[in-house]
């Protein structure tokens, strides 16, 4: 009986001591502006926040991003680039999700801002990404410019509001390097730090 408590002390002890990861996937749809034209867009994309303590006191760290965008007429392209989620926006009202990935044609550089007034319309900035698609090898925008300039062409959605979209990424969650009894742990302090009180509210299992 000793030896057993030991070794669970131990893990519970050791919990903390290898970084707590988490990831999941965001699927979108939308227009991009390319070649002169609108054209319908979608996105895949799978985020992983390797480090979700390190990400929760720094949230200027950038997650990782892999995927595969879809432009009409265009051949599937697959993507990588880097989600910074939750930084302080460079117009000191609110957060931004800033994104940047390139695939084997284009790159794209888009922004979701979360404004300190918002309530329930947080579902609606958390979910519409606002951006500029281009050929890749241009100049990147400048990212403070394309926010407060509203110097975007290209607009994706996650539709929220479909029961199939929002249970698949539910499901898509999925803890990385986290011991069993620290997974809703680790979910729990994501949902607190993206949606704060509301998060409470919307996963009351997770509070």
């Amino acid at each position: 009986m000793k030896r057993l408590f030991a070794v669970l002390l131990l893990l519970l002890c050791t919990g903390h001591a290898s970084a707590r990861g988490l990831e999941f996937s965001e699927t979108m749809r939308g227009y991009v502006y390319h070649e002169g034209e609108f054209r319908e867009a979608s996105v895949s994309l799978r985020v992983v926040i390797p480090d979700i303590d390190r990400w929760r006191g720094n949230l200027n760290l950038p997650a990782a991003v892999t995927g595969t965008l879809f432009i009409d007429r265009l051949p599937a392209q697959p993507i990588a680039g880097t989600l910074v989620i939750l930084a302080s926006a460079p117009t000191g009202d609110g957060r931004v999700l800033a994104y940047r990935f390139s695939g084997t044609s284009v790159q794209f550089t888009g922004f979701k801002h979360v404004r300190d007034s918002a309530g329930v319309e947080v579902f609606d900035a958390m979910t519409t990404l606002y951006g500029l698609m281009q050929p890749k090898g241009q100049p990147l925008p400048d990212f403070n410019a394309l926010i407060t300039g509203a110097q975007w062409s290209s607009e994706f959605h996650f539709d929220w509001w479909n029961p199939a979209v929002v249970w698949d990424f539910g499901a898509s969650f999925q803890t990385i390097a986290t011991p069993w009894y620290q997974t809703l742990e680790v979910q729990a302090l994501f949902v607190r730090t993206m949606f704060g009180a509301l998060g409470c509210t919307l996963f009351p299992w997770l509070c």
